[in-house]
């Protein structure tokens, strides 16, 4: 099968390009104009430059393909980029360009916790782009995964380098709130085996990793994994904190957004395991997944 991929410049889509090729198939890499896709002792696709404000030349470059991949997403807005660009509109215009060559198969990553109705652009906007492929007539599959842990990751690589360096780490509040981090290995693995199952068709899978793990938990199992005890932790009021954040988080020098707060205290967890009974997968360990790359 020819695969197109947007948004496969990051780590979770390079792992992806990784296993597609691996399965057979053959990848077509949509590349905005100034970015790059470097994959080291790797060359099992093709690049296109892609202008999602063109509908013709998406069009085009779909042509040839019968399954699209679409994990274009932010986690921050900009001056120039805001997430109903990037979570709405692109997906639109992907739909679209995919409805009109006769592209049936699509595939999107969203985000888990969109269904929770949190207040917050950045969920708003996912719920947006997962209603334009849930509409689309086409033959689609959505991934909502947690926050994705692996060898390029910004989660546990920030949190690792603190450890490291700081004496203690900051915490905000008092860190009993929950994640649930999943392997990247475990999410590429189901956007590839998704696209040969005709069961995954039509549904909407949370992802997320075996264990639920308080915030304080999670930086001491990064610790470990370092050879350290845990990790030295400080605990920040929330105030504050939420309050400067209201002020400085349209700034880039700023570290964490008001809206990233509220999806933290939120929680971010499932009880949903249907992603790994449908498609067959073994969920590997926050620990043991970690300590291979740190």
């Amino acid at each position: 099968m020819k695969v197109a991929i947007a948004g496969g410049t990051g780590f979770i889509g390079k792992v992806i390009i990784k296993k597609l090729v691996e399965a057979g198939h053959r990848v077509v890499a949509l590349i905005r104009q100034g970015s790059l896709l470097k994959i080291a002792g790797f060359s099992g696709m093709e690049s296109r430059y892609i202008y999602y404000d063109s509908p013709t030349q998406i069009k085009k470059i779909l042509e040839d393909c019968q399954a699209i991949i679409n994990l274009v997403g932010i986690i921050r807005e900009t001056k120039e980029t805001s997430f109903d660009y990037v979570h709405h509109l692109i997906p639109m215009s992907l739909v679209k360009a995919a409805k009109d060559t006769g592209l049936k198969r699509f595939v999107q990553m969203s985000a888990l916790g969109v269904d929770s109705e949190l207040d917050t652009e950045y969920m708003q906007t996912k719920r947006l782009g997962e209603n334009v492929v849930k509409s689309s007539g086409l033959d689609f599959t959505i991934f909502r995964p947690s926050i994705v842990f692996g060898p390029e990751d910004r989660f546990v690589n920030l949190f690792a380098k603190m450890i490291k360096r700081l004496p203690i780490v900051p915490v905000i509040g008092d860190g009993r709130y929950r994640l649930q981090p999943v392997s990247v290995y475990n999410v590429a693995e189901g956007f590839v085996k998704c696209l040969e199952n005709p069961q995954t068709i039509g549904k909407t899978y949370d992802i997320a990793g075996s264990e639920k793990y308080p915030f304080n938990e999670i930086l001491d199992i990064i610790g470990k994994a370092l050879g350290k005890k845990g990790a030295r932790k400080f605990h920040q009021p929330v105030g504050p904190i939420m309050l400067m954040a209201g002020l400085f988080d349209r700034f880039r020098f700023f570290p964490i957004t008001k809206d990233q707060l509220k999806m933290l205290f939120a929680e971010n967890t499932t009880d949903d395991d249907s992603f790994y009974r449908d498609l067959d997968i073994s969920p590997i360990g926050f620990p043991d997944g970690i300590r291979e790359y740190l």
